[in-house]
């Protein structure tokens, strides 16, 4: 496996507490210049959401963290709801990610529990970091921390408020309207 030595020394850390230093658009096009066709496409497979059968097993391991994670999530809000169905998933053997997806569920403001989520996401990243640090792996993992940020960033809850009124109106006119 090719190391990168200048591209990933020229990158700055990446923190939750900190601001974004770049966009993922403008990490790619780094990466683009550094990277040979096999390599950039390899990069282009690391998404937040992964799904298909990847190749590196860097994202085995992070689809099936994915998988473990939206399985605790649902056993929590099924358990939260007071579901009893055939359908829930076990919690496993993982005591300190259940207790954080449960604080997550447990929150009363659905974006402080989706902020709880992509730390989850986040400290699993960090963990992961190769023993390698100029290795394709760490651009991987570079390449998701910055989407979760990316992801972090893009929460205006001004934004949030005028869209939750917005649909909160239309359901009301349409309560109206089917009552009249």
């Amino acid at each position: 496996m090719a190391e990168h030595y200048y591209l990933i020394s020229s990158l700055p850390m990446l923190s939750l507490d900190k601001g974004l230093p770049f966009s993922y658009a403008e990490f790619m096009d780094i990466c683009r210049d550094h990277l040979g066709k096999a390599e950039y496409a390899e990069l282009e497979s690391a998404v937040l959401e992964a799904s298909g059968n990847p190749r590196s097993p860097l994202m085995r391991k992070w689809k099936a963290y994915l998988e473990k994670v939206a399985s605790v999530l649902k056993a929590q809000r099924s358990k939260k709801l007071g579901w009893n169905g055939g359908d829930v998933v076990p919690v496993g053997n993982d005591p300190v990610l259940s207790e954080r997806i449960q604080r997550a569920v447990d929150v009363m403001n659905p974006l402080e529990g989706e902020k709880e989520i992509l730390a989850v996401y986040f400290d699993f990243l960090q963990s992961n970091s190769s023993l390698s640090p100029f290795s394709m792996d760490n651009l991987l993992l570079y390449a998701l921390k910055l989407q979760i940020l990316e992801r972090l960033g893009s929460f205006d809850q001004e934004k949030g408020r005028k869209e939750f009124r917005r649909l909160f109106s239309d359901l009301q006119k349409d309560f109206v309207t089917k009552e009249g």
